[in-house]
């Protein structure tokens, strides 16, 4: 039986070290999903405030700016020519668990929490308001970036306590 030397079983080692470290699919696939969101979006949609109230049509603008598990895209709306308001989604993801955290800002009343994952093209979040919308502080959130393009934010509440659950927003925006 012979030994190996010490330099081979270094390399060898140090070769699978690096391969466990940049090889994972998952996280590559997480990689390219998150680059999807880099650059200037603009386009429209509608907003509903609460279940009183009618939908407005909105404007938008925003960009993205991934970095190493972690997408900020950060911009304005603006209704009627007289309302803007900044708005931006902060995410993490988390590569153990395979979910994704963060903060939505936007709403009148605040910064709101998100948690979720992905499933395919699209990320869908739990939306945690810092009070009370339409009744409870839950409504859910899904951003979907087709990679063609095109990046829809669709938002869905019940518009009365135990109501039906119903969208809300929907705004589509388009790679500048």
């Amino acid at each position: 039986m012979t030994t190996a030397s010490p330099h081979l079983i270094a390399a060898v080692s140090l070769s699978c070290i690096i391969t466990a470290l940049t090889c994972n699919p998952l996280q590559a696939a997480e990689i390219d999903f998150l680059e999807r969101f880099r650059g200037t979006w603009s386009g429209s949609g509608k907003v509903q405030r609460e279940g009183s109230s009618q939908p407005r049509q909105v404007t938008c603008s925003v960009t993205g700016s991934p970095a190493e598990n972690r997408i900020s895209a950060q911009g304005t709306c603006r209704a009627a020519l007289i309302f803007t308001r900044p708005i931006g989604v902060d995410l993490a993801y988390d590569p153990r668990s395979g979910t994704y955290h963060g903060t939505y800002t936007g709403s009148r009343i605040g910064p709101a929490q998100l948690t979720g994952t992905r499933s395919g093209d699209a990320v869908n979040l739990r939306i945690e308001w810092p009070r009370p919308v339409n009744g409870d502080k839950q409504a859910a959130m899904v951003i979907r970036n087709d990679g063609q393009g095109t990046l829809r934010i669709t938002v869905a509440d019940n518009l009365t306590p135990g109501g039906p659950t119903q969208q809300t927003s929907e705004i589509v925006l388009a790679r500048r």
